[in-house]
């Protein structure tokens, strides 16, 4: 990896490193990397920072001339509820040109945040139910959504670029990404007996960890990784609520590690264990405690 530094640490930009999710990325990575936000903001840590929005691809080229690596994180997130053109015009616009402005430059490595809802198992459509658990990277993809089609449009683009052969690029599902703002609605949509969500999740701070794996995983050149916590966010074995929405018609292929945590998640995160040295550290039945008034605390 090329780019002049000021001691032996790479490198690393990190777009939308001012957002709710960035903050924590960038809190993990200034640990080991030399750190510049390209934002629209200044983020809140002191480090290096240029404003600088995706859709601009002459930007892009000036600010990362010198870098090692870059954190694709910018984009219009699937809560903004944002029009279907915005989506693809802001995420699959702004992630071409931080590929092309990477590999211009000589950029070695990108990580991209892809997300679960490349898989269009998020949308939890009743013609496209899992068809097996736990679900893994190889299962079929059938996105509708534009924020869902957007990510899987990332994915094909990052594999277009890999094909090149001069630069590495990893793309990492996230789960819901579990910030305080969407604990509460997730525990009274477990509610819901009904509900054919999947109730997935990653803690914020297992989510830095994951990009802060991804970069130094240096052996691993390319490929599409779910970045999920062990357990659901449902307080019920995930064998009964499965089979009970989807009666019974999805298939199980390892009853074992259910029978080890039945509250397992639907998702499984044993590739980026295995490949990344990521080991999620979350427990949602101690994070629904630790959100619940002090009265019902025990």
């Amino acid at each position: 990896m090329g780019g002049e530094r000021l001691d032996s640490r790479l490198n690393v930009a990190v777009t939308g490193g001012s957002g709710r999710v960035g903050r924590h990325v960038v809190d993990r990575l200034m640990q080991s990397f030399n750190v510049k936000v390209l934002d629209l903001r200044r983020p809140p840590q002191d480090v290096g920072f240029a404003q600088a929005d995706v859709l601009d691809l002459d930007v892009l080229r000036r600010e990362l001339a010198g870098m090692d690596a870059v954190v694709h994180l910018a984009a219009i997130d699937f809560d903004l509820q944002a029009a279907p053109e915005t989506y693809i015009r802001v995420n699959v616009q702004g992630t071409w040109n931080v590929l092309q402005a990477a590999h211009e430059n000589g950029v070695r490595r990108v990580i991209l945040c892809s997300s679960v809802s490349a898989s269009g198992l998020s949308e939890a459509h009743p013609s496209f139910p899992p068809e097996y658990i736990p679900i893994d990277e190889s299962h079929p993809c059938c996105p509708i959504q534009a924020y869902s089609v957007s990510k899987q449009l990332m994915e094909d683009m990052a594999a277009s670029f890999v094909r090149r052969g001069d630069i590495e690029v990893l793309c990492l599902r996230l789960m819901m990404v579990l910030v305080p703002e969407n604990i509460p609605p997730t525990i009274e949509r477990a509610g819901d007996p009904d509900t054919r969500w999947l109730f997935y999740y990653i803690s914020p701070e297992d989510c830095a960890r994951a990009f802060d794996c991804a970069l130094k995983a240096t052996e691993v050149k390319s490929g599409v990784f779910f970045i999920t916590a062990e357990d659901s966010c449902r307080n019920e074995p995930t064998l009964d609520w499965v089979d009970r929405v989807f009666h019974g018609k999805v298939e199980i292929r390892d009853r074992e590690r259910y029978a080890r945590n039945p509250y397992a998640s639907v998702f499984d995160g044993s590739r980026a264990r295995r490949m990344l040295g990521f080991q999620p550290g979350s427990n949602w039945r101690e994070i629904e405690r630790l959100a619940q008034p002090e009265t019902q605390k025990e």
